[in-house]
């Protein structure tokens, strides 16, 4: 059996509510790390009309499925990791607020040591397109369930807040913290998507998410020298809940490995980039998609 060589490490996780960022948790825990995990709730609205009792009986992947997901606390994954004998602490905050990163590491720091680890996971997403607002009357949602707006100065900020903006910020946090106690080992993976390239129907999605993988780049190449390696994982379609049967059948036609993505796909990568075995990589995109990007 290879060891990673993560027993007592430090990992902060964000977005780990439930998903991609649960998993990578939950795997980081079976290592013999020590979790904090992050996450926010957002409000009901902003999956549309839908009320707690829907969500609650929702059973099949789609809107309502995900909108159950997003506004889960992150009771379950703590028990989990608690259960097999792990360390997790969780803390709900909103890292659109910058003042929340800095608290973050006080809590990391405080509860369960200095950060070894970081994998920044949280993003916000929802679906703009440039297709004016009345042509849009006539148009199908995306995937069929999720509603659409034309993009503007809202849709990009949020965008932006979260899946750039804070991804910045935690790193620079990170190194402040890790280059001032004189560390030599870390490591820092950004979650990205195979569609960051070029995202339609999510643009400013795909493009927050593309300037958070032109950050990690240059984070590769300018704490290279102080021993942290900066990575990203690209993940295809993962099924987290938002995706629907029909979509899901549709999507496995297309990919090579004729499957759709679990959540623990993506935590074994990210398990992989943070390892020993992975310490002569650094500045790379690694598609885990089943063959999708190539």
């Amino acid at each position: 059996m290879i060891d990673p060589k993560l027993q007592d490490k430090t990992v902060i996780v964000t977005g780990a509510s439930h998903g991609i960022g649960a998993a990578t948790a939950i795997a980081f825990a079976q290592q013999g790390a020590k979790v904090l995990i992050n996450y926010f709730r957002p409000a009901a609205e902003a999956y549309g009309s839908l009320d707690d009792k829907e969500a609650r009986n929702a059973t099949e992947p789609g809107r309502v499925m995900y909108y159950k997901m997003q506004t889960q606390s992150a009771a379950e994954v703590v028990k989990a990791i608690e259960d097999m004998g792990g360390i997790c602490r969780e803390w709900e905050a909103d890292l659109a607020d910058p003042e929340n990163i800095p608290k973050l590491f006080d809590r990391a720091e405080k509860e369960l040591g200095p950060v070894d680890i970081l994998v920044n996971n949280a993003a916000y997403g929802k679906c703009d397109t440039f297709i004016p607002p009345a042509e849009l009357d006539d148009d199908k949602p995306f995937v069929g369930v999720f509603p659409m707006t034309t993009i503007n100065a809202a849709s990009h900020d949020n965008h932006f807040a979260v899946n750039s903006r804070a991804v910045a910020l935690m790193m620079e946090e990170y190194a402040k913290r890790y280059i001032a106690r004189k560390a030599k080992w870390g490591r820092i993976i950004n979650t990205s998507s195979d569609g960051a390239h070029a995202h339609p129907s999510a643009v400013s999605y795909g493009a927050s998410k593309l300037a958070a993988e032109s950050f990690t780049r240059a984070a590769a190449v300018e704490l290279g020298p102080y021993g942290i390696t900066v990575n990203v994982i690209s993940p295809g379609a993962v099924q987290t809940g938002w995706i629907t049967a029909e979509l899901q059948k549709q999507i496995e036609e297309t990919y090579p490995l004729k499957r759709m993505g679990r959540p623990e796909d993506i935590a074994n990568a990210i398990i992989f980039l943070a390892s020993e075995q992975a310490d002569w990589i650094t500045g790379q995109v690694l598609y885990v998609g089943g063959g999708n990007r190539m």
